[in-house]
């Protein structure tokens, strides 16, 4: 075999072992691009937007009815509550669906219902706190997530009302108790010694 006959089939293999080596760079890619399309994005957490305690998204009536708008991150697909005591976690309705209501915000989406909003739904009292549980699925997620959210008592309009109720000792006492379980220690427990006669250790407890 002449010189010029085994350079030809030296650059006919390299050749061919660079198609075969570029072959194998773009299987690989296609293999490594097919899978990252097979794995679903990331679930973003569902959270209520407006939960904040200073204005709560539950308006209280007078008659013990209220009306909720909850605002939240994502929209859903599903959206269902019930009442418990507050006290005894003892469930007093019944789980309830929301259909329609919702509404698109800035922040979010804002659902609108209202309770009672059936014949046969519970009366409950205005001067007592309940627990509201949100079930709700975002459009989706495949698993609803739970929200825990006081029903405040119902408060009287007008600022003379607002300032009796502000010192009314029931309702310092009560605020207390909530401080405590919800483990607020520090300057509080300083408090609670001067008006409460709570001493720092059991406070802290």
């Amino acid at each position: 075999m002449t010189d010029l006959s085994i350079g030809t089939t030296l650059h006919l293999r390299a050749a061919a072992a660079a198609v075969l080596l570029l072959c194998g760079v773009i299987s690989a890619s296609v293999v490594w691009q097919t899978a990252l399309a097979q794995v679903p994005p990331p679930v973003q957490p569902l959270v209520i937007v407006n939960d904040d305690e200073e204005q709560p998204f539950i308006e209280r009536k007078k008659h013990g009815e209220f009306r909720a708008r909850p605002i939240f991150s994502q929209r859903l697909s599903r959206l269902t509550y019930g009442i418990r005591d507050a006290d005894s976690g003892e469930w007093l309705t019944a789980i309830y669906r929301v259909s329609g209501g919702e509404d698109e915000r800035d922040e979010g989406w804002e659902y609108d219902f209202d309770y009672p909003a059936l014949d046969e739904q519970p009366e409950l009292d205005p001067e007592r706190t309940y627990l509201l549980v949100i079930a709700a699925q975002a459009v989706g997620h495949p698993t609803p997530t739970t929200f825990y959210v006081t029903i405040p008592e119902h408060q009287p309009g007008g600022i003379f009302n607002e300032i009796l109720g502000a010192l009314d000792p029931s309702r310092w006492a009560r605020a207390a108790a909530v401080w405590v379980i919800e483990g607020v220690h520090g300057v509080l427990c300083g408090v609670l010694e001067q008006f409460a006669g709570v001493g720092l250790e059991q406070c802290e407890r």
